[in-house]
C-alpha cells in the first residue's frame, strides 16, 4: 500500500522569516516514515536545502504573464460585477469601492505554474501574513491552494507570521491551523477561521522552528535529535523527564524517583550521570543501579545516560526535576521547561514562571502532572496533527486529485 502524500509548500518569505529552520520541521515529519513527504517551492535555493532522500523536492518558479491595460480594466470590471452585493460588515460600504482602484487594480498580476507531478493527500503551507510577504510567495501559495481546493485536498496552515492582525483574508485560506500560542488559537476561533477541533497549538520545540528567533543550541539540537531519540529508544510523543544525578543527593533522588510512580501518563526518565565520576571504585552509573534498584524497577522506562554531554538530552526533555539548583535547572528554566528543585531542606515557592522549589517530591508531582496535562499533552507536533487530519479526511478520488503532469 502506498504511503499518503504530504506536500509542504514553502515560499521565500517564510523561509527567510524562520531563517531556514522550517526545514527541520519538514524533516521531523519525514522521520516518522508514515508518509511520502514532498516540498514544493518557487525558489530553487529552498529545494536545494533539503538533502535527505526521504524528501522529494519540486521547484516551480512560475512564469509571469503580461497584461495589457485593457485586460486589467476588464478583470477589474468583472470583479466589481461579481462582488457588487458584498458590503463590509456592519456597514453599507460595498467591498469593491475599497478594493477596485487600489489593492485590486494596482496589484493585479498573473503567473503561470507547471502542474505538480504528484497527487498530495494533504497540503501544508505557512499562512500568508502581513510583515513577511513577497509577491513571489503570494503567487506561489495562491496557485497551490487553488489546486488543493479544486481537488478537495485538506489544507493545514502553519502560523509563521504572527496572527492577531485584522487582515484575516490571507489567514482564512486553510482548513486546519497549527499555531504557536493560546492567543493565536483564540484568534482563529474568534474570527471563525476554523473550529476548535481543527485548530492545534504546536509543541514548544516546533513553535521555535516557525519563529524568527535564532538559538545556536536549539539549531544544533535538531541536527542531533534523531540520533538521541534512537539511542534512547524514545518515541516522539513520549513525555520525557530529565533528572541530573549527583552522588551528594542520593537520598533526594531516591525520593524523586519514588514519587514519579504517581504520574498517570506514559513517560520516560533520563537519569544523567557523569561518566568520569567514581566513588570507592564504582562509576556513577553503577552507583545509580545499586542505590535505586527498587525505584528504577518500579518505573516504566528509565535511561541512565552516561554518554557524556547532557545538553541534547536536557533539550529533549519536557520536565526537569533536580535535587539542587545548578546549571541544569537554570538552562532548563530558560528554555521554558517546567523545572522543579526538590532538596530536603530547601524553601518552598516559585522562582519564575516555570521554576519552583518544593522540598517534598510527592508535592512537586502535582505541579508536574498539571503542567504536562496542560502544556505538553494538549500541544501537538506536526506529525500528530497530520495523522489526525488524514484519519478524518476521506482520500480524494482519482478524478478529484491534483493534476498529474
Amino acid at each position: 500500500m502506498e504511503k499518503p502524500q504530504v506536500l509542504f509548500a514553502i515560499g521565500d518569505a517564510d523561509w527567510k522569516y524562520t531563517r531556514g529552520k522550517i526545514r527541520h520541521l519538514v524533516e521531523r515529519v519525514a522521520t516518522r516514515g508514515q508518509w511520502q513527504v514532498s516540498v514544493a517551492s518557487h525558489s530553487d535555493e529552498i529545494c536545494q536545502a533539503f538533502t535527505t532522500q526521504d524528501i522529494q523536492t519540486f521547484c516551480l518558479p512560475g512564469r509571469h504573464l503580461p497584461l495589457s491595460p485593457e485586460q486589467t480594466i476588464s478583470m477589474t470590471d468583472l470583479m466589481i460585477r461579481l462582488t457588487r452585493d458584498v458590503t463590509l460588515p456592519n456597514s453599507r460600504l460595498p467591498l469593491w469601492k475599497v478594493m477596485a482602484m487600489d489593492d485590486y487594480l494596482g496589484s493585479l498580476d498573473v503567473f503561470s505554474y507547471a502542474s505538480l507531478p504528484i497527487r498530495p493527500d494533504i497540503v501544508v503551507y505557512p499562512l500568508m501574513g502581513v510583515d513577511n510577504n513577497t509577491a513571489a510567495a503570494s503567487h506561489f501559495y495562491s496557485t497551490i491552494l487553488l489546486e488543493a481546493n479544486t481537488a478537495q485536498v485538506p489544507i493545514l496552515g502553519l502560523e509563521v507570521s504572527p496572527l492577531g492582525n485584522r487582515q484575516t483574508l490571507g489567514a482564512s485560506l486553510a482548513d486546519y491551523y497549527a499555531v504557536k500560542s493560546e492567543f493565536s488559537r483564540s484568534f482563529v476561533l474568534a474570527q471563525e477561521l476554523a473550529s476548535g477541533d481543527q485548530t492545534f497549538i504546536l509543541s514548544p520545540t516546533e513553535q521555535y522552528l516557525l519563529t524568527c528567533r535564532e538559538d545556536q543550541y536549539m539549531n544544533d539540537f535538531f541536527d542531533q535529535e534523531r540520533f538521541v531519540r534512537a539511542r534512547f529508544a524514545l518515541p516522539e510523543d513520549r513525555v520525557v523527564i530529565f533528572i541530573p544525578h549527583s552522588v551528594a543527593f542520593v537520598f533526594e533522588i531516591r525520593q524523586i524517583l519514588a514519587s514519579l510512580r504517581a504520574l498517570p501518563f506514559p513517560f520516560s526518565v533520563v537519569l544523567r550521570v557523569d561518566p568520569n565520576l567514581a566513588r570507592q571504585g564504582l562509576k556513577e552509573k553503577e552507583i545509580a543501579f545499586q542505590a535505586y534498584r527498587d525505584e528504577l524497577n518500579a518505573l516504566p522506562h528509565v535511561i541512565i545516560d552516561d554518554e557524556g554531554g547532557w545538553l541534547w538530552s536536557l533539550l529533549l526533555a519536557d520536565v526537569v526535576i533536580a535535587p539542587a539548583s545548578s546549571v541544569f535547572t537554570e538552562i532548563a528554566s530558560s528554555y521554558g521547561k517546567l523545572t522543579a528543585i526538590c532538596h530536603g531542606w530547601g524553601d518552598r515557592g516559585w522562582v519564575g514562571d516555570n521554576l519552583f522549589i518544593e522540598p517534598r517530591p510527592e508535592r512537586a508531582i502535582h505541579s508536574v502532572h498539571a503542567w504536562v496535562e496542560r502544556r505538553v499533552l494538549q500541544r501537538k507536533c506536526t506529525s500528530d496533527i497530520l495523522s489526525r487530519i488524514l484519519q478524518a479526511s476521506p482520500m480524494p478520488l482519482e478524478e478529484e486529485a491534483l493534476h498529474v503532469a
